[in-house]
């Protein structure tokens, strides 16, 4: 009897753990990572002798082929990377849209402010010969990008920033991203969950923020939540250390988040 009600606790508890608030759109779609199919084009831009092999290196903790699979990235497709920093999912998405496709990779003054040898985006646009990416300055909050001209916008591992360090108004980000894209615009999430619980307290010294909160806030700017998928799941993940920790970093336990505008 002992076992069976610690069984169906921990059950209970995983339960809560991946189940969206009522709040939180019930009906969108959940894709197993297993179930991912990677089309050619995206395989051959991950396989690509113009990435580097550091970057390669990093794909089995960050699956591009998959995540970009699941999020319906294509050839020709205009999009962006906000807060791209180094440019790794930049120039995955460079591979992927092609030439007949455009890649905005944007930073803020706050990041630009700390590159003391210039920007790493821009470094690599010209080592990679990323001729389809343009770099972009402007706040979040900003509508700094082609208003409804994008097929997706990318925030990666970076949304918990926005309600830690950046002290972003998310409303205002949320609301410039939905009027950036077309109708039927993919707005794609990747961060670390948080403990249930925590809300955006760990923001700041473990950069976790739970999932509700990227949901709620999102679709309370018109989106929908279209699907996710359990690809960067990691469930060993105690989630009450730093993201950075040796521990688990590169393999956090994360949420993937496709979110649409309507139409």
């Amino acid at each position: 009897m002992a076992r069976l009600v610690f069984l169906s606790v921990a059950l209970l508890a995983a339960v809560a753990l991946h189940a969206p608030p009522a709040s939180a759109q019930l009906a969108a779609k959940y894709v197993s990572g297993d179930d991912i199919v990677v089309p050619s084009y995206i395989a051959n831009a991950i396989a690509s002798p113009k990435r580097p092999g550091s970057d390669k290196e990093r794909d089995a903790g960050r699956q591009p082929a998959k995540a970009m699979a699941f999020f319906g990235v294509k050839p020709g497709d205009n999009v962006a990377e906000l807060i791209t920093a180094g440019g790794y999912y930049a120039a995955v998405l460079s591979g992927i849209v092609g030439d007949s496709g455009k890649v905005y990779g944007q930073a803020n003054e706050w990041f630009m402010g700390r590159q003391k040898e210039g920007s790493p985006l821009l470094k690599r646009v010209a080592a990679d010969r990323l001729t389809n990416v343009e770099e972009v300055i402007f706040e979040l909050e900003d509508s700094g990008l082609p208003k409804g001209e994008m097929d997706a916008v990318f925030i990666v591992l970076i949304y918990h920033d926005t309600a830690g360090g950046f002290n972003t108004n998310r409303a205002s980000m949320n609301k410039a991203i939905y009027e950036s894209l077309k109708p039927g615009g993919i707005y794609g999430i990747i961060d670390h969950h948080a403990s249930p619980g925590m809300g955006v307290l760990d923001t700041m010294k473990k950069h976790r923020i739970e999932r509700h909160i990227v949901v709620d806030e999102i679709t309370a700017a018109g989106f929908e939540l279209a699907a996710e998928t359990d690809l960067l799941e990691n469930l060993d993940d105690p989630m009450d250390v730093s993201a950075f920790s040796p521990a688990v970093r590169g393999n956090t336990h994360r949420m993937v988040l496709k979110f649409k505008k309507p139409g």
